[in-house]
């Protein structure tokens, strides 16, 4: 297999945007992602009660919830057949789409048509009723006040009051700076109690610089953001990474078991199509879910191919034997049919099963190359069995193997699509650690992760902040009648509540659907095996960040920021073209789009990009406006 020229590591809105691109530019790019679906933390799952929960047929779209994402539901959903109504549930929380760019607004909708949705969170104290942001209604609320002079004199007073507490300091902590900014009532009911379950902290434990400004309108406006255009891409945000990640239409004629759209299952069959077989010239972009690759070396055992017994715990290794034993025995139906699978496909390889590596006896193990295939059933799906499975999945690479995670349905009902997972991840294992390896895979590597992890944790290891969430189906229309309410006392555990409906239906739409799905959400100290969200820009972090920043540079990472500006042609569009092809009104006379005579993207041979990579927070947007910017 010839080398891509991006090898794009994570499926979130800055690789997938990235990859979009350089196909427009007639590259070909691999984009792979650890979890076992695209899309990162936009993926946007659909519910549909009226549809069985059943795997879809060998390259189809599923429109129920996919493999990797249950929602305990399936019993539920079961016995809910009623309308034809369908949920796309925001798994890993709100996503709101905003900006005030043109450009950036007219490139996704020319993907995906975005609704009118706007966001109006209403924030629930002690059963009070706040409407945010801070405006004309929050201020009726809190004081009665009708007009805007009137709520002026009254934060004018309590800001005054706060001012005179500090005797001439600056303030000290991020209390102190919020009571300046908008006094004593809207601080102790609307901010400080939330913010506390936020950060795990007291407010007065927190650094000022947090909160630089807090807006107040004197105006009867619930609209939460300033910017021009806002709105939930119509279909779920998995329409957006689709039109990104997939043509809308074959470039040339597809080859046989080519599929031209791209399910929940990541089908994007261009495996064979990568290596320069019917495309021609043209770019294409390859899709593989659930594969973790070791990034730096730190492997506990070298050649662990070659020296079985030193990957087994010896305390622990009668017991994981007698266990392994009877596994082999007794397998379930979706092992049997992997072992069916790799054992006559012409692989090349050979595969041991119930194989011991340290205290784990994993399902699969390619020892010449180094891989894991585990086969995970609907339990993987729970949230601490998914911490458990990041942890394992940490320790197994700290040996120097890849692991590919695959589910029982796709083993069973996909199985020409799971050997080409199975080939492309023996083909990427024999390059880890990417971080020394990638260059035999791909031109360029674009990375997505966090930034201490590429560095194997050398300088230390960077403080998040994350997020758990407890989705359940209610068995009415309407449960809290707005998108979003935020919970901002101690007395309630989640920060927020998120009923998943009215980010897409409107008026007579959310009686027509007789079900809602609503999650509470709920923040939290950041441990291993967990899926870090917010990083922590406090002193220590953000010099621990800068420092591994320098290293970056010294490798010749470059990040998005750093790009020179695109020049912008009068009456340049951002659109995709019909075809999904190059883009209407691109300066490159080839239509790619991209700099340069060749067609590269600008940048070195490693690009970090989107808030993990760079840590620092960023909306949708702005990702998206960075990716672009490398074109």
């Amino acid at each position: 297999m010839e080398k891509y020229d991006y090898l794009i590591v994570g499926s979130g809105l800055f690789g997938a945007t990235f990859a979009y691109k350089a196909r427009q530019a007639g590259k070909r790019c691999l984009v792979i992602d650890r979890r076992p679906h695209l899309g990162g933390n936009v993926y946007s799952p659909t519910l549909n009660p009226s549809s069985p929960l059943q795997p879809p047929p060998e390259g189809e779209a599923s429109n129920s919830l996919p493999t990797g994402e249950r929602l305990r539901v399936g019993e539920l959903a079961s016995g809910m057949g009623r309308g034809g109504a369908a949920i796309h549930v925001h798994k890993y929380g709100a996503h709101i789409f905003h900006t005030s760019n043109k450009e950036v607004w007219d490139f996704v909708n020319s993907l995906v048509p975005f609704n009118r949705y706007t966001n109006s969170p209403i924030a629930n104290y002690h059963g009070e009723l706040y409407n945010l942001p801070f405006n004309m209604n929050t201020f009726n609320r809190l004081w009665g006040v009708k007009t805007p002079e009137e709520a002026k004199r009254k934060l004018e007073e309590q800001r005054a009051e706060a001012v005179a507490a500090l005797a001439g300091r600056e303030p000290a902590n991020l209390e102190e700076q919020a009571l300046t900014l908008v006094g004593k009532d809207v601080f102790e009911k609307l901010i400080k109690e939330y913010t506390e379950k936020q950060w795990g902290r007291k407010c007065t434990e927190l650094p000022a610089f947090i909160i630089k400004r807090l807006p107040v309108r004197l105006t009867y406006d619930n609209n939460y953001f300033n910017d021009k255009y806002q709105g939930i891409p119509i279909g779920g945000y998995n329409k957006l990474i689709e039109g990104l990640l997939s043509p809308t239409a074959p470039l040339n004629p597809p080859r046989r078991g080519t599929l031209n759209s791209l399910p929940t299952g990541e089908r994007l069959r261009v495996g064979e199509l990568a290596s320069g077989m019917g495309w021609g010239e043209a770019g294409c972009i390859e899709t593989l879910c659930g594969i973790d690759v070791p990034l730096s070396s730190n492997n506990k055992v070298k050649n662990v191919g070659k020296r079985l017994r030193e990957t087994a715990n010896c305390a622990n290794y009668d017991l994981l034997k007698e266990n392994a034993k009877q596994m082999r025995k007794e397998p379930t139906e979706a092992e049997a049919a992997f072992w069916e699978l790799v054992s006559g496909n012409g692989l090349d390889v050979k595969f041991r099963r119930q194989h011991i590596i340290g205290d784990y006896i994993v399902d699969f193990v390619c020892l010449e190359k180094n891989l894991v295939v585990e086969i995970d059933g609907g339990y993987h799906d729970d949230e601490q069995q998914q911490i458990d499975d990041n942890l394992r999945s940490k320790e197994l690479k700290d040996y120097g193997f890849t692991i590919l995670r695959l589910q029982n349905e796709e083993v069973i009902a996909a199985p020409q699509e799971v050997i080409r997972k199975v080939r492309l991840a023996l083909w990427l294992a024999e390059k880890a650690p990417l971080r020394e390896g990638f260059g035999e895979a791909c031109h360029k590597l674009v990375y997505t992760g966090p930034l201490d992890e590429y560095f194997g944790y050398s300088l230390g290891k960077l403080d998040w902040r994350t997020v758990t969430f407890k989705t359940r189906v209610e068995n009415i229309p309407n449960f809290q009648g707005n998108a979003v309410v935020n919970y901002t006392s101690h007395d309630v555990p989640y920060t927020r509540v998120i009923e998943h409906k009215h980010f897409e239906m409107f008026g007579q739409e959310v009686y027509d659907c007789p079900f809602t799905v609503i999650s509470e959400e709920y923040s939290t100290e950041y441990r291993e095996g967990m899926e870090p969200y917010y990083p922590v820009n406090d002193e220590r972090n953000n010099a621990l960040a800068a420092q591994y920043k320098e290293l970056a540079h010294q490798e010749g990472v470059m990040f998005p920021e750093e790009a020179s500006p695109r020049p912008s042609p009068e009456g340049r569009e951002l659109k995709a073209s019909p075809t999904g092809g190059g883009m209407e009104g691109a300066s490159s006379p080839s239509g790619g789009g991209m700099e340069g005579a060749s067609g590269e993207g600008r940048g070195g041979a490693v690009i970090f990009g989107g808030r993990l990579a760079q840590y620092k927070y960023y909306d949708m947007a702005p990702i998206i406006e960075q990716a672009l910017s490398l074109f």
